[in-house]
Order: structure tokens, then C-alpha cells, then sequence
């Protein structure tokens, strides 16, 4: 089974359970997921929910690969981020405690499952970010809503680059609320599921693992339009400007000019706006060339030399960006 429900005392668990795939969620997972969460809230014996990844990591996001296999004529792409969105949002609403254990991998979907809970434990391995750049698409599952919310641009930085961040930089940021040291994390949960305690451990022991951004100014370089960053990045005369104009220059165009207006456009939204509009977004973004091309390029033949179509950020106009942001028939209603 690729998703288990269990009960024990008052609490119930859910483990994401396909290893092999670091617990990417498909289509089938979200629906099940939903289902028992609505279960769980109206029974009273059920007062806090634990969440799990199987094996070393928690979740890698969402199964595109399976979207993109899955060829144009099928409604595959329609229903499964209609039933991610909606789920993220039935999790932020959920009315116990919803603690998620943050082991190894955290990224895109996976984020989406526990970003909206009430308690994200990071580990010595954790490791966050949304690499949905690379793949013809963009940070989804609420990221307008999270990601243009950190300040100094550290978000746009995140959505942009898909950098990945370690367990300190996670805590910095309030995207994790407590830290467990992996060879405690057995005890942590029992004590959770025992008694809803969760135990505290001091993160002083945690060392900054970016240093390649502590040297430049994310703040400046990483604020304006998609062009005026690249060109700051140009501008830049130092090698950590240089290796992530390198990093930039390799993501699908198209996704960083629609990320940073998303963006823009999520700061003054809640979460159910930022998720209503990323659904519209987003059945514009599946259906372009460059989502089956990244995807490809990253999850199937994995060569990483995509084809982009536009090729370049200097090829993409206003006008085209938001003409992605532009109302069509797939409305999510929240």
C-alpha cells in the first residue's frame, strides 16, 4: 500500500510509504489521505495526528513523473492538483494537532502535506527546498502563499533557484517549529503519541550549510523583475553570484519569469487565494512542452539538458507571462 493509516492510543499516524519513489505522493495517496483526515476529525477517540515518511525521507513531492507519462489526453494532470490543493487546504483547516516528522528529503508536494500543520520536526538529515523550476513548472502547494512571506527575498531566492536548505537554515526560517536529533526520533514520537508532549532538544549543535549565499546579498540581488536579477547576478563581480546565475541559467525560462510573478501576486493573498490562483496556473504550466521536457530531463531520461521553449529569459515578454496567469476553464473551489 502506498499510504497507511493506523490508531495508536489517541493518535492517528500516517505514513507515506513508497520508498523507492522517497514517498512521492500520486493521485491515488491524495484521495486516500483526504478521506481518512475527514475521518479522524469528526471521531473523537482520534485528538493528534502524526505524519511519516517510510524509510530515510519524509517526501520528494509530488509524482509528476507519473502526470507526464501519463500522455495529453488524460485528465490525470486536472485531477491530481485538484486533489493536492484541496488536501493541502483541508490540512491547514484541520482542527488537532497535525505533527509531521521531517527526515531526510522535504521538498514541492511533501511540503504541502505538512507546511500547514501545527508542528514540523527537523533532523540532523533534513532537507527542504522547491526545485519545481527544473521541471517546466513552478513552486506550488501554497508556495506563492509561504515563499513570498520570508523576507529579505529569501523566498524568491528558494522559488527561483531550488536551492536546498539544511536543518538550521529550516529553523531560521520558521519553516521547521522543533528540532530532534535523529538518533532521538524513536523516542520523540512515542512521547508524542504517549502523551502529546513533544520534547525539546537544543539546536546549537547545528551548523550552517549554505555558505555560499552568506556571502552576498540576497536581499539586492534577488529583487526586481526576472531580467533585472540576472543581470544584477552579471553585474556581480564575485564567484557565488556566478555560480547561481549558472544555476538560474539552467532552469526553464518560462518557470522563472511565472515564479516570480506568482510571487508578487501572492504576497497580498491568503492561502486559499494563493491556491486558487496556483490551480489556474498550473493547468496552464502542465500543458506547455517544457513540463514534459523538464521532467523528462530530470525524472525519466535523466540527461539535464533540457530543450526550453523560449530558450532564454531575454525571449519572454510581459505579456506572456501573463497570459499563463489568465482565467480558464479549470477553477479550484475551496
Amino acid at each position: 500500500m502506498d499510504i497507511i493509516f493506523e490508531k495508536t492510543k489517541k493518535t492517528g499516524i500516517i505514513k507515506l510509504n513508497r520508498p523507492e519513489a522517497l514517498n512521492a505522493l500520486n493521485y491515488d495517496m491524495a484521495k486516500k489521505f483526504s478521506y481518512q483526515l475527514n475521518e479522524w476529525e469528526k471521531n473523537d477517540s482520534i485528538e493528534q495526528i502524526l505524519l511519516l515518511g517510510e524509510g530515510k525521507h519524509f517526501c520528494a513531492g509530488g509524482d509528476v513523473k507519473s502526470l507526464s507519462l501519463g500522455g495529453k489526453n488524460t485528465n490525470l494532470k486536472r485531477d491530481f492538483f485538484f486533489s493536492e490543493y484541496k488536501l493541502n487546504y483541508q490540512i491547514n483547516n484541520f482542527s488537532k494537532p497535525y505533527l509531521s516528522l521531517w527526515n531526510g528529503v522535504v521538498m514541492g508536494g511533501g511540503i504541502g502535506l505538512s507546511l500547514y500543520g501545527n508542528f514540523r520536526i527537523v533532523t540532523d538529515t533534513t532537507k527542504f527546498a522547491m526545485p519545481e523550476t527544473a521541471i517546466g513548472f513552478f513552486p506550488d502547494v501554497g508556495g506563492s502563499y509561504f515563499l513570498s512571506k520570508i523576507k529579505n527575498n529569501y523566498g524568491i531566492f528558494l522559488a527561483l533557484t531550488g536551492n536546498v536548505i539544511g536543518p538550521l537554515e529550516i529553523l531560521n526560517l520558521g519553516l521547521g517549529t522543533h528540532y530532534c536529533p535523529s538518533k532521538e526520533t524513536d523516542n520523540f514520537i512515542d512521547m508524542y503519541i504517549e502523551s502529546g508532549i513533544l520534547k525539546e532538544f537544543n539546536a546549537s549543535s547545528l551548523k550552517k550549510e549554505n555558505e555560499l549565499i552568506d556571502k552576498i546579498s540576497i536581499s539586492k540581488l534577488f529583487d526586481g523583475e526576472i531580467k533585472t536579477i540576472f543581470k544584477k547576478l552579471k553585474e556581480h563581480d564575485s564567484n557565488n553570484a556566478e555560480i547561481l546565475l549558472n544555476i538560474l541559467e539552467k532552469k526553464c525560462p518560462m518557470s522563472l519569469a511565472v515564479t516570480l510573478e506568482l510571487l508578487k501576486k501572492g504576497k497580498s493573498k491568503n492561502l486559499k487565494e494563493c491556491l486558487e490562483m496556483e490551480y489556474k496556473l498550473s493547468q496552464n504550466m502542465v500543458n506547455r512542452d517544457d513540463f514534459d521536457e523538464g521532467i523528462d530531463a530530470v525524472l525519466v531520461s535523466k540527461h539535464h539538458n533540457p530543450n526550453w521553449n523560449p530558450s532564454s529569459i531575454n525571449d519572454i515578454e510581459q505579456n506572456h507571462v501573463n497570459k499563463l496567469f489568465e482565467f480558464n476553464s479549470k477553477t479550484l473551489k475551496l
